[in-house]
């Protein structure tokens, strides 16, 4: 994929079947990108497509701060954040499965981290954030965008305020099933590092993850002896300058991103956000039209996720078997959800119309598992 082609991005993608949580589907198109020739990372060519990717990402991160690329998950730059960013005192913000993991990250290197705490299904309370930073001071706050694991989203703008208010914590956001789907300004809202992967809302395949940060993060990160070598987002930064990442990147990944890159930039970001919030809004309706014992959204209505619906049913991971028997991939619950929900994924290139299709076969799987019970 040459970072001065012109594929036709806006051109509609193929029906999709594919509904999970992530990893998302990726457009044939995308796909054809990865059977180019291997190439030299440090070569002209994929300097150019490295350029390409990074100066898309500036518009999707909202932020005139540069963007990076590093191969590995998500999970990787959670760990990045803390490593190089915070020395002893971190407040975790969680209410699902990944701000757990946020927290669970910290603690295993050393980190001392407390928690603010909302139910899962619910997004937590910036008041309570506030109480907590005036308790005690800390170096940064951690945050989920979006809980992948339930379905809901943070009230990320609010918080970011509160943090701002009350300390002079970095606030790092874990924006992994948001990215590309849901409102975020880094700069207008003054996020300090935001993470994502390239697998969920940006729908290019797994094994990259993006993220950029703020100054004020790259001046803390500056006063940090040990921030690991992998892990140090310093490093990063100066390989940007020359023009490539720290070590050899997952290329064939990065021409699909690239393509990714081109139709998000094509179909613009507000009409993307817009889009993902139909398919919300449409797969809720759905959802509440159902008059079907034990069957019901799982988050709460004030937080619900503009990327993905998490739906109560009793027998859930039996109606995940169904539906793939039928032709169509769900996600199952997540976690501590796990035996009594199951997810839609929304997100990447999924339209209404995709979900149109998906609901009628539904119906008749619900209906015969309230049948059957």
């Amino acid at each position: 994929m040459s970072a001065s082609s012109s594929p036709d991005e806006l051109a509609p993608v193929e029906p999709i079947r594919f509904f999970l949580a992530g990893p998302t589907y990726v457009p044939r198109a995308a796909r054809e990108t990865m059977t180019a020739p291997v190439e030299a990372h440090r070569s002209p060519h994929f300097k150019e497509v490295y350029a390409s990717i990074t100066g898309r990402l500036k518009p999707v991160f909202r932020t005139q701060r540069d963007c990076f690329l590093v191969t590995g998950s998500s999970t990787l730059v959670m760990e990045m954040a803390i490593s190089s960013l915070v020395e002893t005192d971190v407040l975790c913000l969680t209410n699902g499965a990944f701000s757990e993991r946020f927290q669970a990250i910290a603690r295993s290197l050393g980190r001392r981290a407390d928690r603010v705490e909302a139910p899962w299904g619910r997004a937590v309370d910036p008041d309570l954030v506030r109480r907590a930073l005036r308790r005690k001071r800390y170096e940064a706050v951690t945050v989920v965008h979006n809980e992948t694991s339930t379905g809901v989203e943070s009230p990320l703008r609010e918080i970011a305020r509160v943090v701002r208010e009350e300390s002079d914590a970095l606030l790092l956001v874990d924006s992994v099933s948001a990215l590309g789907g849901a409102p975020l300004e880094t700069d207008g809202w003054g996020l300090d590092l935001v993470l994502a992967g390239t697998q969920k809302a940006l729908a290019a395949p797994p094994g990259l993850a993006v993220f950029t940060y703020s100054e004020r993060a790259e001046a803390r990160a500056e006063a940090r002896p040990h921030r690991g070598f992998y892990t140090d987002v310093l490093r990063y930064r100066d390989k940007h300058a020359g023009g490539g990442t720290i070590t050899t990147p997952a290329v064939h990944v990065a021409y699909a991103l690239e393509h990714q890159l081109r139709r998000i930039e094509a179909e613009g970001m507000e009409a993307r956000w817009r889009r993902h919030a139909e398919c919300a809004r449409t797969t809720a309706a759905w959802v509440e039209s159902r008059d079907l014992a034990g069957v019901g959204l799982a988050a709460d209505p004030a937080a619900r996720s503009r990327t993905l619906t998490c739906v109560r049913h009793p027998a859930a991971p039996k109606v995940v078997a169904a539906a793939g028997e039928a032709g169509f991939t769900l996600a199952g619950g997540y976690g501590d959800w796990k035996p009594t929900t199951f997810r839609i994924g929304h997100m990447g290139e999924v339209r209404p119309g995709d979900l149109e299709t998906l609901f009628p076969v539904l119906d008749d799987i619900l209906e015969e598992a309230c049948t059957a019970s």
